[in-house]
């Protein structure tokens, strides 16, 4: 797979008023990349997931848009095993490190935040730093097609705290992106990158994909 490339959002086009309905807009402008069911998902059918990506000087911004048969988010506080409800997840480990972050969502926007190098070796980031993290969901019934409900989260630089000096402009990293909905009637797993694992295993570092952080004066919104 192709290296993406991250756009930046000059200072000034994010209101201070309207900031995540305007963060949502721009996110809508830019390509959205489609994720495809793990090799492992026997129940995805019915589901289908996009995303896009975006940032500027203090924030890293991801859009999902996505649909599926039913939407569950009972989890309400950070750290919560929100990969139980209608979920999305961003993994993603910054230059050349070996360890990442993996923040996992539910669609009402409860975060679970974890640093490590593996699936056994993580650490929870602080429920107070993930409180920081700003999100807008909407949600709508499609006839025959159950809901689909989009989600703009806007993380704050700050919330990747082992990078204290992290600065993205002309910066790589490597990602995954996921759909998932473990504790549903019908667990899925969806992808980004293909992940290369026989069992449900989303902690797969060379399953990651290079994405390179455009630099800051090479974009500008009209």
């Amino acid at each position: 797979m192709s290296i993406m490339n991250i756009p930046y959002i000059p200072s000034g086009v994010l209101g201070r008023y309207s900031f995540m309905d305007d963060a949502s807009v721009v996110l809508d402008s830019f390509p959205a990349a489609h994720l495809h069911p793990t090799s492992w998902c026997t129940a995805a059918q019915h589901v289908s997931a996009r995303f896009a990506l975006a940032y500027d000087r203090e924030n890293i911004y991801i859009k999902y848009y996505v649909n599926e048969p039913v939407v569950k988010a009972f989890y309400l506080s950070p750290n919560d095993p929100v990969y139980n409800d209608s979920c999305v997840e961003l993994f993603i480990a910054f230059d050349d490190d070996i360890n990442y972050y993996n923040l996992e969502f539910n669609c009402a926007g409860t975060c679970l935040g974890q640093y490590g190098s593996d699936r056994d070796n993580r650490e929870f980031l602080p429920a107070a730093m993930l409180h920081e993290i700003k999100h807008v969901t909407t949600l709508r019934s499609v006839s025959g097609r159950g809901v689909a409900w989009e989600m703009t989260v806007a993380i704050p630089l700050r919330v990747f705290a082992f990078h204290p000096q992290l600065a993205l402009s002309g910066t790589s990293a490597r990602i995954n992106a996921y759909k998932c909905g473990d504790g549903l009637d019908e667990p899925h797993y969806l992808c980004w990158n293909q992940v290369k694992s026989d069992v449900p295993d989303f902690h797969r570092y060379d399953s990651f994909n290079g994405v390179m952080f455009t630099l800051s004066e090479e974009f500008s919104v009209d």
